[in-house]
Order: structure tokens, then sequence, then C-alpha cells
């Protein structure tokens, strides 16, 4: 790579955008640097939120590389960061008649860009197509649950989460994202299958994801346990008997040495 773009690139990775510009306004480079010299110009632009010039560096490379996909997608996010969503989605329009069809990583970015300016059913249908290509993207069944969230599809929300759950492994940070699906479309307890299937949560981890499923149900079914006396309660008890009640229908029964009786909170 040319030394002073490497120069650049340094001062772009440490976001020092003004200093980058610098190096990349003061030389000339070669063709085949083109497409870099422009994204990295763009980029601190961008960072220095000047969008009007990084839309004019934009347009001048669509000028000279019109079917490129990742300059059309740069217009798209810097006319919306803009206040300009109209001529975001003119740009997306474009961005839909160059994408590759048979690129799955392309179709899953073309959704990105319309659920970015709110158009769910066509982030949806990019997403989709992705998912015919290969149906194991996790970047395609992650985005998926996201358009499921907004449109509020719990069952979609459901399905993604599952889906998720096979292709991930016992991470629990990848596990949380699964984690969350399930609890907001009401599947608590999925929710509390994964917790349990975890190995490797620590106490802390595996209290605060059992009172994140406790909060919800509670909240969600507007409920509470109130007992015959007093007793002390662990979280696995609390939630086992609000699963009873959820899924079984059971409204009472003894805890503790004590009777208890759901009842809905005013």
């Amino acid at each position: 790579m040319n030394l002073k773009i490497e120069e650049a690139k340094k001062e772009f990775d440490d976001k020092n955008y003004v200093g980058a510009l610098e190096i990349l306004n003061g030389e000339e480079f070669e063709d085949e640097y083109f497409k870099l010299v422009m994204f990295l110009k763009i980029g601190c632009l961008r960072g220095l939120n000047r969008f009007d010039e990084a839309l004019m560096v934009i347009n001048s490379a669509i000028e000279k590389c019109p079917y490129e996909d990742i300059f059309w997608a740069q217009k798209v996010q810097c006319h919306y960061f803009n206040g300009e969503k109209r001529n975001a989605v003119r740009a997306l329009v474009e961005l839909e008649r160059i994408v590759d069809r048979n690129d799955e990583r392309a179709l899953v970015d073309v959704s990105e860009l319309f659920s970015l300016v709110g158009d769910d059913e066509k982030a949806l249908k990019y997403c989709d197509m992705a998912l015919s290509i290969d149906g194991d993207f996790v970047d395609a069944v992650r985005q998926k649950s996201m358009i499921a969230g907004s449109l509020k599809d719990y069952d979609m929300m459901s399905d993604c989460a599952d889906r998720l759950l096979e292709l991930y492994d016992k991470d629990i940070l990848k596990l949380s994202i699964p984690f969350m699906l399930k609890l907001f479309s009401k599947r608590y307890d999925d929710a509390l299958s994964i917790v349990n299937s975890v190995g490797v949560l620590d106490d802390e981890h595996e209290l605060l994801l059992k009172s994140a499923i406790h909060n919800a149900m509670a909240e969600d079914l507007n409920i509470e346990i109130r007992t015959s006396a007093p007793v002390e309660i662990t979280i696995d008890e609390v939630l086992r008997i609000f699963m009873d009640y959820h899924y079984r229908g059971v409204q009472g029964g003894e805890i503790c040495g004590a009777n208890y009786l759901i009842s809905e909170t005013e």
C-alpha cells in the first residue's frame, strides 16, 4: 500500500480525521487507490459530521464508479444523517437497482439501510432474499430479528431466537441476543431455558438474567405473590410459581411452609 495512504489510515483509525484529510488532500494517488482514498475521505468527513462535504466526495466517487455498492450505501446514510430522508430513499432506490442479488452480504446491507429509513417491508424482503441464499447466515438472521422487533411480530422474534440458538455456541455474549428476543416476544419459559442451558454463568449474571424474566413477567401479567406468612422466596421459586401460573393456570399453593396466592397488582 502507498505509504501516505497507510499514514492517513493510521490517523483515521486513531480518529484524527482532520489529520487524515490533510494527508489525503495533499497528495495525488494512482487510480488503483481511488476507491480506498475516497472511502477514507468519506469516513473522515462523516466522523466530523461534515455531511454536505461527504456527499460531494460521494457524488464524485459515484460519477467514476456508478455501480459501486459501497458509495451508494454511503450516500444513503449521509443523506439520512443530514436530515434528508427523501434523498436517502432516492439513493436507496438506485442501490436496489444495482445490488448483486446473489450476494447475501450485499442483500443484508440493503436490508439494514431500509430499516434505517423505516421501511420494514422492504427490509424484510431483502433479508429473506439473503436467507434464501444462505439460511445459516447469522447476520441475516440477526437482522431479521431486529425487523421483527420493529414490527412487534413476536412469532418472528421467537423463530429468529430459535435459529440463532442453533447457530451460536454457548457463548453468553452471543446468547444474550436470543435471550432478549425470547423475553420481548413473551416466551418466558424459553428465556429461562436459555439461562439454564448456559453452564458458564456466575451467580451474579444468572441472578441478573432471571431477575429480568421476573420483572418482565410481573409487569406483563400484572401479578404478584401474596403469602399467608412472611417467607424468603428464592428467584428460582418465584419463577417456578410465575411459570405455573402463566402456562398451567396454577393460582395458589404452598411455598416454604406458607400458603401463597397469585393476585393482580393494582
